[in-house]
C-alpha cells in the first residue's frame, strides 16, 4: 500500500478502532505513538493524537465495555469473587435517593478469604495508602497492604469509594478490623499524613480498636521534608536516620541534623 504523511477525512474512529482492539486485548499499556504507528502500518496515514485517543477510547469500550457498564456489573463481579472464594468478605455503600429507583453507589469493600488467613502469618503492621481511579468518575481505591515472612508485599484488602473522606477511611478500617485484623492487638498502622486519614485514625483509638501503634509512611515523610527544607545533604541524613534500626546512630545523626539546620530539627522532632 502507498504510505501518505496526512490524515484522511474517512479514516474515522470506527475504522481505527478496528486495527487497535488487537493491541489493546494483548496490553493496555499501549502508547498513543504506538497506536499512530499501527494504524499507519494498515491504512498508510498518519492520523493525528486526537483521533488516536478516540480510537483507543473506543476499541477499549469494545474490549472492556464503558464505565457505566463496568459500574452496572461490579456488584455481579463481587458475587463471583465470593463464590469462586468461599469466605471473601465484601461490604457495600449504597444510597437511595428521592425520586430515583436504582441505588447510588457510594463504597465496597472487599478482602479474600486467603489473605484474611494469610495475615496471621505476616507482621503486625499495615500500610493504608489510597490512589486515583483515573478516568470519567473522580473515585479512589483504598489499599491495605502487610509483608509476609518472605518480606514480600501481602495485600490484605480493597476498597473503592466516590471520595475519600474521615468518613470513608473510618468506615474503610472498621472493615479492616472485623473483618481481617479480628481480635489481634498491638498493631502499627502506618499512612501518609493526609487530614482525613489522621481524624480515622484518632477516633479509633478514642474507640479502643486494637491499633496500638500510628506511625508515618518514610517515603511520604522524606517528600515533605524535602518541600520544607530543601536542602540534599539533611535529605540523605532524614532517610538514614528514619530508616535505620540502631538508636545509638538515629540520636548520632539527628544531633548532626540539628547542628546543621535547627529548623529542620525542630520540623522531625
Amino acid at each position: 500500500m502507498d504510505t501518505f504523511s496526512g490524515n484522511h477525512s474517512n479514516l474515522n474512529v470506527d475504522s481505527i478502532s478496528l486495527v487497535l482492539i488487537p493491541h489493546i486485548e494483548s496490553s493496555i499499556r499501549y502508547k498513543i505513538k504506538e497506536y499512530i504507528t499501527s494504524v499507519h502500518q494498515v491504512y498508510g496515514y498518519t492520523i493525528p493524537k486526537r483521533k488516536a485517543f478516540l480510537g483507543r477510547k473506543r476499541a477499549f469500550e469494545i474490549v472492556y465495555g464503558n464505565w457505566d457498564k463496568s459500574f452496572a456489573t461490579l456488584p455481579r463481579y463481587m458475587v463471583a469473587l465470593q463464590y469462586f472464594n468461599p469466605g471473601t468478605i465484601v461490604e457495600w455503600k449504597l444510597e437511595r435517593s428521592l425520586g430515583i429507583q436504582k441505588f447510588i453507589f457510594r463504597y465496597v469493600f472487599w478482602a479474600f478469604k486467603s489473605a484474611i488467613d494469610g495475615f496471621v502469618y505476616c507482621r503486625p503492621v499495615i500500610s493504608i495508602y489510597d490512589t486515583h481511579v483515573y478516568g470519567k468518575y473522580d473515585i479512589k481505591l483504598l489499599i491495605d497492604i502487610v509483608v509476609d515472612a518472605n518480606r514480600s508485599i501481602f495485600s490484605l484488602a480493597f476498597a473503592i469509594c466516590t471520595n475519600e473522606s474521615q468518613e470513608t477511611w473510618i468506615l474503610f478500617l472498621n472493615h479492616l478490623k472485623v473483618h481481617a485484623v479480628k481480635q489481634h492487638s498491638c498493631i502499627c498502622l502506618i499512612s501518609n499524613q493526609h487530614g482525613d486519614t489522621l481524624s480515622s485514625v484518632q477516633n479509633l483509638r478514642a474507640w479502643q480498636e486494637p491499633y496500638a501503634y500510628h506511625r508515618y509512611c518514610v517515603r511520604h515523610l522524606k517528600a515533605n521534608f524535602q518541600r520544607a527544607h530543601p536542602n540534599k545533604d539533611l535529605h540523605d541524613l532524614m532517610w538514614m536516620d528514619a530508616t535505620d534500626h540502631q538508636e545509638c546512630k538515629f540520636r548520632m545523626r539527628m544531633e548532626l541534623i540539628r547542628q546543621e539546620d535547627p529548623e529542620a530539627y525542630r520540623w522531625l522532632m
